[in-house]
């Protein structure tokens, strides 16, 4: 246990590493370019923390990049490389919009079952990944990916067709009704109790590691040889993994749909689900650690915005700081992997 807890330690010292280092590089860039480090990073955590407006669109920010990091970090821990977190949101939204706009139902009832309908569906969505996992040894990062593009499309075909709204010409759905949307924390502020939500979910994954099921997930991560010698039903256990992982990003697409924008429409996802890999893998997998690096690039989204807005510094440098981050995870990862090969291959040997 101690030496669990050491190498997760060392991880999320690295983690803390690759951002320091980040930020310095895109420090430098931005003084190449002919303006002030020290100007640049002040409006970006000025922009972030600056007014209770910014602080508010900083959670608005936060609860889908951080549920959507916990929910792919589930299947990573398995091994399994979900990249369809963006395609989960989506059928999570749709299937809660649906449900939200044309089931007749008292709003205390209705609510929860529009949240049910969107763990169903995101959950079945990244299941279907699982099971070509299972039945054909489909690598997981091709179909789940591809489950993104399909989704996206079945949204515009929605939004175009059978969900547009009769009362407007723009690709989206009719609004939500009032009684069953996700009320504001503030009244005169974007951030709604999806933020209690996700903080429901963060301690469900906690939870989740500590049971028998994140033990099984765990040991799937291992190797199958591992998990299979220790009794665990390895597609079992895969399909679960899926359903869970899917089921989570789809909470964060209700969120979304039923706390922000309040219908279905293009784009609804955005960057979100290439932003919560980068985040589950910087945060080590670990709960604690995907709060930390949520929290992180939440402000470089949000205080990026005002640094382009009040420096002469272009948002980009944030996609450089976020890129850099990408390289040196990957880095990281294959690093470890080679260290692993080469510690089982001295084991063999001596064996």
């Amino acid at each position: 246990m101690k030496l669990k807890m050491q190498k997760t330690g060392d991880k999320l010292l690295g983690a803390v590493g690759m951002a320091l280092i980040a930020l310095l590089i895109g420090g430098v860039l931005v003084i190449i370019s002919g303006n002030s480090m020290v100007e640049a990073y002040g409006a970006m955590i000025s922009g972030a923390f600056g007014s209770k407006q910014r602080i508010s669109e900083l959670f608005v920010k936060l609860v889908p990049v951080m549920i959507m990091a916990l929910g792919v970090s589930i299947a990573y821990r398995a091994q399994l490389w979900n990249i369809g977190a963006t395609g989960q949101f989506l059928m999570g939204s749709i299937a809660a919009c649906a449900v939200g706009l044309y089931v007749k139902l008292p709003s205390v009832l209705l609510v929860p079952l529009t949240m049910l309908a969107a763990i169903v569906a995101a959950g079945g969505w990244a299941l279907l990944a699982g099971y070509l996992k299972n039945r054909f040894n489909a690598n997981e990062v091709i179909t789940t990916l591809m489950l993104n593009y399909i989704a996206n499309y079945f949204l515009e075909f929605l939004v175009y067709g059978p969900m547009m709204d009769p009362a407007g010409q723009l690709p989206q759905s009719a609004t939500l009704p009032e009684c069953i949307r996700l009320p504001a924390i503030f009244s005169e502020l974007r951030v709604n109790y999806g933020l209690a939500v996700m903080l429901v979910v963060l301690l469900i994954v906690i939870l989740l590691w500590k049971s028998s099921t994140g033990y099984r997930i765990n040991l799937i991560g291992q190797g199958e040889r591992v998990a299979t010698y220790a009794g665990v039903n390895v597609k079992g256990t895969v399909l679960l993994t899926m359903f869970l992982s899917g089921a989570i990003c789809g909470i964060a697409g209700w969120i979304e749909t039923f706390g922000l924008q309040f219908r279905i429409m293009e784009n609804l996802a955005g960057s979100y689900g290439n932003i919560a890999t980068v985040v589950a893998l910087l945060g080590a997998l670990n709960p604690i650690g995907i709060a930390a690096s949520s929290f992180f690039f939440s402000i470089l989204l949000v205080g990026g915005a005002s640094m382009q807005r009040m420096t002469d510094v272009p948002y980009s440098i944030v996609d450089v700081i976020q890129g850099l981050i990408i390289i040196f995870v990957i880095a990281g990862i294959v690093g470890r992997g080679k260290q692993d090969a080469k510690r089982q291959g001295r084991n063999c040997k001596n064996a």
